[in-house]
């Protein structure tokens, strides 16, 4: 299709070699440009697992990984790490904010590694702390906000390199009620908006239920791949 964005095909990973763990087994499945997907399954289900794979932050032992229809596992490390760079975004249950840095240099800290122009990056590290609320607190230190506000920053950085897809890792695992929420609007406002892809690895039903689309993996098959009832 000439909307794919991301193809994973029969992709395996097995962990050790005297007693080897399988952590997916055989998972084939697509993201498309745009797409707002929420994965869900029992904690050691195979989740983080098969995000890391995608991600391109592990290579499977089996099957392959395409982005931009680009296979993936042929590359090496450093190319592979250029095109995560690129094209994707993270973001964690845990912001990883660095504290001895302001809030718009943390959001700014993959612009300032990869070199690009420092002008346009702080115009639209600027633009990005408006879309997430956060203007007014550009010079805060990352240790003078709270926990709702460091997600947004962790947020922002993973938009800083305008990623065509965005990786979440239960990023609300650490929240309350009140800010899930929030940060679950800002993720919606950005798929819109930016037209960014989502894919958000959580344990919440209730927030999985409200994306477009549920993938459900356990003991590391892929067993659903539904359109949310929402």
């Amino acid at each position: 299709m000439a909307d794919r964005l991301l193809q994973a095909n029969g992709i395996t990973k097995v962990y050790g070699s005297l007693a080897p763990t399988v952590a997916l087994n055989d998972v084939t499945v697509s993201l498309d440009h745009g797409e707002f997907v929420s994965l869900v399954g029992q904690s050691g289900s195979g989740k983080s697992t098969l995000l890391n794979m995608l991600g391109l932050l592990d290579t499977p032992t089996s099957g392959e990984v395409r982005l931009d229809d680009l296979k993936t596992n042929d590359l090496g490390k450093r190319a592979r790490a250029g095109l995560r760079n690129r094209r994707l975004g993270f973001v964690f249950q845990f912001h990883y904010l660095l504290p001895e840095f302001s809030v718009l240099e943390n959001v700014l800290m993959p612009t300032l590694i990869s070199g690009d122009n420092k002008a346009d990056a702080l115009s639209y590290g600027h633009e990005v702390l408006e879309l997430l609320g956060l203007s007014g607190l550009e010079n805060k230190s990352a240790t003078e906000l709270s926990g709702g506000q460091k997600q947004r920053v962790a947020i922002g950085r993973a938009l800083m390199n305008k990623p065509a897809l965005v990786l979440a890792d239960e990023p609300t695992g650490n929240l309350d009620t009140t800010n899930t929420d929030q940060v679950f609007r800002l993720f919606r406002q950005i798929n819109k908006d930016l037209g960014t892809a989502f894919l958000i690895v959580t344990h919440d039903r209730r927030i999985a239920q409200q994306t477009d689309r549920i993938l459900e993996i356990q003991d590391g098959k892929l067993i659903q791949d539904v359109l949310s009832p929402v």
